[in-house]
């Protein structure tokens, strides 16, 4: 489906707008060197280890140029792009990461870094990169120059960056309100469980394995399936998850439907260290079953509190005692024995509320911010597609003050 655009925009080519640079260095065996790579998927620059100049071997290696569009040619149909800043002034990079400035007055280099961080610049690299999968799909740098692209006038293109920036801005504050949210919970988790008894996990809870599978037979009734993923996944099952639709016997029903304050936990993985992955049943939810590969924990009237249960079973040491716990090679899995030998922190009732209440507080809160980036996220592929489409038109009012979305606020 064609893209009608704006009359003020144009069509042009990478190569009429970007020079291609590279300033091969003379390596000095003795001298420091730092390249840096491309993440794909947009994600930035990183730095490697630094090395000496005899590490490098035969090795080309050109000067990072700042202000510039970098690629790196092995995974650029993966979206292994980035602009070069200040910080990367005196590193380098191999042949397989060329450089393009802006040629000026034509193109605004963050511009370009949004155009191919979306789907129309996706589809572009791709383009330029035939071949099979993996590292077989390499750019071709003669192609790159000759695609085409249609730009708005370069203030235009200001403004859209202005906007876009802003939105990234709200994004990355609230990812790190998330992280320290996760590090202040790390540190109440070592202060509320510390000298804390443990006991048998069997004397908290009665523990069962589920064998309910997927499959869907005509003479069982419907429910809806709690899978592994959703317990994977999820540190709270609530009726937002998008269940799984199967059916169970009435034997099953009965002995596998889950209730409030349930801790479902993984009792089968790939890896020791996945085992015992818990979550708490948040609410009643109608009809809902616990699913195979999975273990039920429900606490005993008077012992045990659900919450508390599945704060617990995420402390580093329970964690490391269910990885040794585990049996297998290939695939681990949890066994009726090995629930026999578990042990869990068991301080008296009214304590286990106390602490369950302000660490299920911080999951909240968490869960909270999540849901807010992931909706910012949401709101940037829309704006991205929206502007970069020429859909919108910014006009000078966002010449100097973008529209800023809403952001959380701090930890």
């Amino acid at each position: 489906m064609s893209v009608s655009y704006p009359r003020d925009w144009h069509e042009t080519t990478i190569g009429d707008v970007f020079d291609r640079i590279s300033t091969s260095i003379d390596v000095d065996p003795k001298s420091i060197y730092e390249e840096i790579g491309i993440r794909s998927h947009g994600k930035g620059i990183f730095a490697k280890k630094p090395v000496p100049g005899v590490s490098l071997g035969e090795k080309r290696v050109f000067a990072v140029e700042p202000e510039c569009l970098i690629l790196n040619i092995v995974f650029a149909w993966e979206q292994a792009v980035a602009k070069t800043t200040s910080k990367e002034i005196g590193k380098v990079v191999s042949h397989r990461f060329p450089m393009y400035r802006p040629k000026l007055g034509r193109i605004d280099v963050d511009y370009a870094l949004y155009f191919f961080k979306s789907k129309w610049g996706k589809n572009l690299l791709e383009i330029a990169s035939p071949g099979g999968a993996g590292r077989n799909k390499t750019l071709n740098q003669s192609d790159f120059a000759e695609l085409p692209m249609v730009l708005p006038p370069l203030a235009q293109q200001r403004r859209i960056v202005a906007v876009l920036n802003a939105w990234e801005h709200a994004v990355d504050q609230t990812e790190r309100l998330i992280a320290a949210k996760r590090q202040r919970k790390a540190g109440l988790f070592q202060q509320l469980f510390s000298n804390l008894p443990k006991r048998p996990l069997l004397e908290a809870a009665d523990v069962w394995f589920s064998g309910v599978d997927k499959k869907s037979r005509d003479d069982e009734a419907p429910v809806s399936l709690c899978n592994y993923v959703d317990v994977f996944h999820n540190a709270r099952i609530t009726a937002q998850i998008a269940f799984m639709q199967a059916t169970a016997s009435k034997r099953q029903i009965a002995d596998n439907t889950l209730c409030k304050n349930d801790v479902v936990f993984t009792k089968d993985s790939e890896t020791a260290d996945e085992i015992a992955e818990p979550a708490l049943v948040a609410e009643d939810i109608p009809h809902l079953v616990c699913g195979y590969h999975l273990a039920v924990a429900r606490p005993r009237d008077g012992v045990g509190h659900g919450p508390f249960i599945a704060q617990a079973m995420r402390h580093h040491a329970m964690r490391c005692q269910f990885s040794r716990l585990a049996n297998g090679v290939v695939r681990f899995g949890l066994t009726l024995d090995a629930m026999e030998q578990a042990e869990i922190f068991l301080p008296p009732l009214p304590i286990q509320h106390r602490i369950a209440a302000v660490l299920d507080a911080e999951d909240v809160a968490i869960e909270g911010l999540g849901k807010q980036a992931e909706a910012l996220r949401t709101q940037n592929r829309g704006l991205m597609q929206k502007l970069l489409g020429g859909e919108w038109a910014l006009d000078s009012r966002f010449d100097r003050v973008p529209p800023l979305p809403s952001i959380p606020a701090g930890a």
